[in-house]
């Protein structure tokens, strides 16, 4: 087994929201098809003293190991064989040592591609979110992924699957929310990946829409739009924005979320 290099990463500007109801397993990365074992962590700090009193920390790690197809000429695109990454997330700030972010998650994903075009998935993820009343969120889930478009310049690709939820909320009070739901979904989700550069710039679109197979009006939508520039073998630059909806959110917590945020990646 080759070890490839690992990926250090560290945040600035805005750091990435770790708990949301939704997490992005198709983050952009610039080596898709690098095989053996890879690694990567994120950090942030800001921390103020004096007339604003803020410390912000946050902080995230991802471990893969993946193998590929066979390439059918010496000029084709190889194609994923299998895939198994943890990733995990989280952060915490407090301004005037009264606490605003406390969230983090764990995922955990195996992709089994027994065709090159057509394989499943089986994921896991616990996540919490202090700060949206969610205390905890359990999912397991499996589903179907395809390979639709497979260019050295433009990819796209999506699955869809079964999830099972449960959800522990910290009701506000005089709310009349569960505080403990169990939930049947759908997953769904397509990524679309474009090569504006060879080896330097890429964007991608991943859009996820999860319903509940008993109420199809309850569902949450995600869609994230990533920019990433390499400036060195050693050093990227990238930004995302993301747009998160949640048809059903708890009491007290408003549906729809924006973030903009940027990633300063050095690998090693």
């Amino acid at each position: 087994m080759r070890v490839q290099p690992c990926g250090w990463i560290l945040l600035f500007t805005l750091v990435p929201s770790a708990a949301w109801g939704q997490v992005n397993a198709e983050v952009l990365r610039p080596n898709l098809f690098r095989a053996g074992l890879s690694g990567g962590l994120d950090g942030s700090l800001a921390l103020a003293r004096g007339n604003i009193e803020l410390l912000d920390l946050g902080g995230a790690g991802r471990i893969q190991y993946q193998t590929l197809h066979p390439a059918t000429s010496s000029a084709a695109l190889p194609f994923v064989a299998q895939r198994v990454f943890l990733a995990a997330n989280g952060r915490f700030a407090e301004r005037s040592g009264t606490p605003f972010i406390s969230q983090g998650f764990v995922h955990a994903r195996w992709t089994g591609m027994w065709h090159p075009r057509l394989g499943s998935d089986l994921f896991a993820q616990y996540q919490f979110n202090e700060f949206l009343r969610l205390t905890g969120r359990a999912i397991l889930g499996a589903g179907l992924r395809a390979k639709l478009v497979h260019d050295a310049t433009f990819m796209v690709w999506g699955g869809t699957g079964y999830l099972f939820e449960y959800d522990r909320i910290s009701v506000l009070p005089g709310a009349s929310d569960p505080p403990e739901t169990y939930e049947h979904r759908l997953t769904n989700y397509l990524t679309a990946r474009l090569v504006v550069v060879a080896d330097q710039i890429w964007i991608q679109s991943t859009t996820y829409l999860q319903p509940r197979l008993d109420q199809p009006k309850d569902y949450r939508a995600l869609t994230e739009l990533e920019l990433l520039i390499k400036l060195s073998e050693a050093l990227a630059l990238g930004t995302t924005l993301s747009l998160l909806y949640d048809s059903a959110p708890p009491t007290g917590v408003l549906g729809s979320d924006l973030r903009l945020y940027s990633v300063f990646r050095a690998s090693f």
